[in-house]
């Protein structure tokens, strides 16, 4: 018997239970050196892990981050400065 080649539909209710942690990275663009911005979500079981694509400015990346927080019900840290 051969196995059905779908997955199951996720659901906006499936994610808003993932928790974990929320925060945004201070990376540097590849062609001119010029900082760039990117929020990151690890779930609390560890199992999910998502990256943005970069940011040019450090306030949306930060209203990104707390959008993404609350949606996935998770807990926004601030990292320290290198």
């Amino acid at each position: 018997m051969a196995c059905r080649p779908f997955r199951n539909p996720i659901y906006a209710a499936d994610i808003r239970q993932l928790g974990g942690v929320v925060s945004v990275h201070t990376d540097r663009d590849r062609c001119d050196g010029e900082p760039v911005f990117r929020v990151s979500h690890i779930s609390g079981g560890g199992d999910v892990a998502f990256l943005s694509m970069p940011m040019m400015l450090e306030d949306h990346a930060a209203a990104a981050a707390r959008v993404l927080a609350e949606f996935v019900d998770a807990r926004e840290v601030k990292l320290l400065a290198p």
